[in-house]
């Protein structure tokens, strides 16, 4: 009597024994395959940033300053190289930008848009914490930010 219930603790504490011990290898390979996803989506991430990078690095269209960038997309848009103004936007408004100034010539609204963009090139602006950004704000506010290339480009108007 005693053997067969000393074999059946044995047996029941096998049992335990061997679901504990799937149970570890189960969260332990759920960390593990978490940790591998977390890490490629990291990798991807590193990738996207650099494809940026590498962009930005390429793009040439802006001044030197903010003021000539602005100066540079008024004249584009004067005239009517709509193509030639998105260009001086961030690579991500480009597009966006050809189409609003296609449509705003439509309409024949282009002297009223760029009214208040002539007169904020003679306002004063002011420099972000890190002087990788500028930003005027009367009578319109329009936003830039410095490429890794020097190149100051129009990041919202």
């Amino acid at each position: 009597m005693k053997d067969s219930t000393y074999s059946y603790l044995k047996f029941v504490l096998a049992f335990i024994g061997i679901i504990l011990l799937a149970l570890v290898v189960y969260v332990a390979a759920f960390w593990f395959h978490r940790k591998e996803a977390a890490l490629q989506l990291a990798e991807r991430a590193r990738n996207l940033e650099n494809e940026i990078y590498q962009k930005q690095l390429a793009d040439t269209y802006g001044g030197k300053t903010p003021q000539e960038t602005l100066q540079m997309y008024i004249d584009a848009v004067e005239k009517g190289d709509y193509g030639l103004a998105s260009k001086y936007f961030v690579i991500e408004k480009q597009d966006y930008w050809k189409n609003e100034l296609n449509q705003i010539s439509q309409e024949s609204k282009i002297s009223n848009f760029l009214s208040p963009l002539k007169q904020a090139y003679g306002s004063a602006g002011e420099y972000s914490a890190d002087h990788r950004g500028f930003s005027i704000y009367n009578p319109v506010g329009v936003d830039f930010v410095l490429y890794p290339n020097g190149i100051w480009k129009i990041k919202e108007i």
